[in-house]
């Protein structure tokens, strides 16, 4: 928004617009051994061993308010493939859709109401703005899905971070404690196959805290960042939740519960900053037929805040492991290693670098030992821009 045009009608009227750009080009490793099989239907991506250029998204966001109580923002969102970790058909409309939606009720700074749909308030992962990620593959980077994706509308339509629903948050003590409570449709609310048939709410809730006493400054804004660039020195600390109630129409039913806890800091010395999180999430009781496994994650990014060439300099690690906790025991270990170039902070970057995919248990992907699993690195190069 600092960047936007703005249409302004008076103090308390007016919107922000604008236009964001993720452009990818990348080399996806062949994460399975052919033997002279066919890829089998509805596993594209596990089939490859490619270079491919991309819109990753393209965006054009509003953002503002009727007045100071009646706030409002959309993200609308489009992108030229069919898939983050792989390629089906080159395409734009079939992959352009609302990613956000909501209107924001501001009674006060320690209530307000929030409706639409928007980023889940459960994990750090899913309150994080793709825009500021150090790592720009992300959370949960495997072929065989993210663990970090919580029960959610959008796990149906690749939309994995969003629900639709309502919340209640606020900041208490100046931000020194935020909360965030909400109902929401979820992933198994009245849904086709087996992943629901009647109509479940899905709730999530999440408080963090920061120690503002010590100098630390709150994230008091709905949505998370990944890195503040030094621009402020952050310590927080998040436990969230997440549950719904599942019947997939065969006569198994349950209640998929979700917990998480994590932490970032973030701190400028001098022309360093260095920048830390940590992450865990806990999943069990889901469908097929009663599953349940764990992530979690190590990230860092050492900033050298001073220009070099046109930009500031930076390295970004991510260690994370998806811990499947099935009879198939498929667990999944990667390593994302970055060199990020901040030529504006967010609104121009480059970043450059691979990840490393370890998976366990590798399996017969189509049950005739033509096609089977294997680990993969993923080369990326990341271009962005926002306005």
């Amino acid at each position: 928004p600092s960047q936007a045009a703005m249409f302004k009608v008076d103090e308390d009227t007016f919107a922000n617009f604008g236009l964001k750009l993720q452009i990818w080009a990348q080399h996806l490793g062949k994460s399975a051994n052919l033997d002279g099989g066919t890829c089998p239907s509805g596993l594209p991506y596990n089939c490859r061993s490619y270079t491919d250029f991309s819109i990753a998204n393209a965006r054009i966001y509003f953002s503002g308010q009727v007045n100071k109580i009646v706030q409002f923002g959309a993200n609308l969102d489009s992108a030229v493939y069919s898939g983050r970790q792989g390629r089906g058909t080159h395409q734009g409309t079939s992959n352009s859709r609302v990613n956000d939606a909501f209107i924001n009720l501001k009674l006060m700074d320690e209530f307000q109401v929030r409706a639409g749909l928007y980023r889940l308030p459960f994990s750090r992962a899913s309150l994080t703005d793709s825009y500021t990620y150090i790592i720009p593959t992300g959370y949960g980077y495997s072929v065989r899905g993210n663990y970090f994706t919580p029960f959610t509308i959008g796990s149906n339509i690749g939309n994995r971070y969003r629900d639709a629903g309502l919340t209640v948050w606020g900041n208490i003590a100046d931000g020194m404690l935020k909360y965030q409570i909400g109902v929401f449709d979820g992933r198994y609310d009245h849904v086709s196959g087996a992943l629901g048939t009647k109509d479940n709410l899905a709730f999530a809730g999440r408080i963090q805290f920061t120690p503002t006493m010590l100098g630390y400054k709150a994230e008091k804004s709905f949505n998370l960042a990944d890195t503040y660039l030094g621009k402020q020195n952050v310590l927080s600390i998040g436990f969230g939740y997440n549950t719904q109630k599942w019947d997939n129409g065969s006569g198994y039913s349950g209640t998929a519960k979700a917990w998480t806890v994590d932490a970032m800091w973030e701190q400028k010395f001098g022309d360093i900053v260095p920048n830390l999180q940590l992450g865990y999430q806990d999943r069990k009781d889901m469908p097929a037929t009663v599953s349940k496994d764990r992530a979690y994650y190590v990230q860092g990014q050492l900033l050298y805040d001073q220009v070099v060439g046109l930009g500031k300099p930076a390295l970004g690690i991510r260690y994370e492991k998806q811990d499947d906790r099935t009879a198939s025991n498929l667990d999944t270990n990667r390593v994302g290693v970055f060199l990020n170039y901040y030529i504006k902070g967010q609104d121009a970057k480059i970043q450059l670098g691979a990840d490393f995919v370890n998976l366990k248990n590798k399996r017969d992907l189509n049950r005739n030992r033509t096609i089977d699993e294997k680990n993969y690195t993923d080369w990326t190069l990341a271009l962005q821009v926002q306005f």
